[in-house]
C-alpha cells in the first residue's frame, strides 16, 4: 500500500511540476513577443528622432553660412 502512494504521489508532482515549467516558459515568450514589439517601437521613434536632428543640424549648417556670407557683406562697406 505504501508503495502505491509513493508511487501516486509521484506521478502527481511530475505533473504539477510540468504544468508549472510550461506555464512559466508561455509567460516567458509572451514578455518576450511584448518586449520585441517594444524595441520595434523605439527603434522607429529613435530613428526618426535622428532624421529631425539631421535636418536641424543641416539648417543651422546652412544658416552659419548665410551668417558668414552677411558678415563678409558688412565687412566689405
Amino acid at each position: 500500500m505504501g508503495i502505491a502512494l509513493v508511487i501516486a504521489g509521484g506521478v502527481v508532482l511530475m505533473t504539477f511540476f510540468a504544468a508549472g515549467f510550461d506555464f512559466l516558459t508561455k509567460r516567458r515568450q509572451k514578455v518576450d513577443n511584448e518586449t520585441k514589439q517594444t524595441v520595434v517601437l523605439l527603434e522607429t521613434r529613435v530613428a526618426n528622432l535622428e532624421q529631425t536632428v539631421k535636418e536641424k543640424d543641416d539648417k543651422v549648417t546652412a544658416l552659419e553660412g548665410e551668417l558668414s556670407f552677411l558678415r563678409r557683406l558688412i565687412e566689405k562697406q
